[in-house]
């Protein structure tokens, strides 16, 4: 008998239900708890579903949870053209050497990984060592193989190599006294890796042809614009 009641009390209840609007929330009728929910509107609907969309993690071009945590699908688009100032030094041969580089280079092809670069590199080298005093001024062509790299703090590992023309002023050290500045020309050639931060500092690192034969070492801290 009480589960006949029952039934009856359910049965009259959504009777009342379509002949009348009634507000959500939860309904106690004994043994049975009725929970109503308002239907979503359009505008409910888009709003929750965009804010479902932005708490989805970004991946990467492989389809891995990007652990950088970029937002926007620009910061994955390489830069069409650069150009990157640096200044260092160097050491080999020569004691030191004060380095100042411009390389502008155009983004020729692009895979899942590398960005490919070809464009300009110039070097101003003004060295120091016993006997010789040179200054140098390296016109070049150069080659980029930009590394895209899956680090929050490191965008890419760029190698490059160079070629070209060194254009040379130097004087000679003879009886402890310098001659005159006399002007050379040789080959220019140069290799290395531009590690490119998350902010586009550069840290440059290669070897360079003093006076175009000589290996030397280089270090320089440039920016990518």
């Amino acid at each position: 008998m009480k589960k006949l009641l029952l039934f009856l009390t359910v049965f009259l209840f959504f009777g009342f239900l379509i002949a009348e609007d009634v507000k959500t929330g939860e309904y106690d009728f004994g043994d049975i708890t009725v929970t109503l929910f308002e239907e979503e509107s359009p505008e409910a609907e888009k709003a929750r579903k965009e804010a479902e969309e932005k708490e989805k993690p970004v991946l990467n071009e492989e389809g891995k949870i990007c652990c950088c945590n970029i937002s926007d699908e620009k910061a994955f688009e390489p830069k069409k053209f650069y150009i990157q100032p640096a200044i260092g030094s160097g050491t080999g041969l020569s004691f030191f050497r004060f380095t100042a580089a411009l390389d502008a280079d155009f983004l020729v092809a692009r895979r899942e990984k590398i960005n490919y670069y070809v464009g300009l590199d110039i070097d101003a080298r003004f060295s120091y060592y016993i006997g010789s005093d040179p200054r140098e001024i390296a016109v070049q062509a150069n080659v980029v193989f930009d590394f895209l790299r899956d680090d929050p703090n490191l965008r890419s590992a760029s190698l490059w190599i160079s070629a070209g023309i060194d254009l040379i002023f130097i004087r000679d050290m003879i009886d402890g006294d310098y001659e005159d500045y006399v002007f050379e020309y040789s080959q220019a050639w140069g290799l290395g890796v531009d590690m490119v931060f998350k902010n586009y500092v550069v840290l440059k690192l290669g070897i360079d042809g003093l006076v175009g034969i000589w290996p030397d070492l280089t270090i320089a801290v440039g920016y990518r614009f």
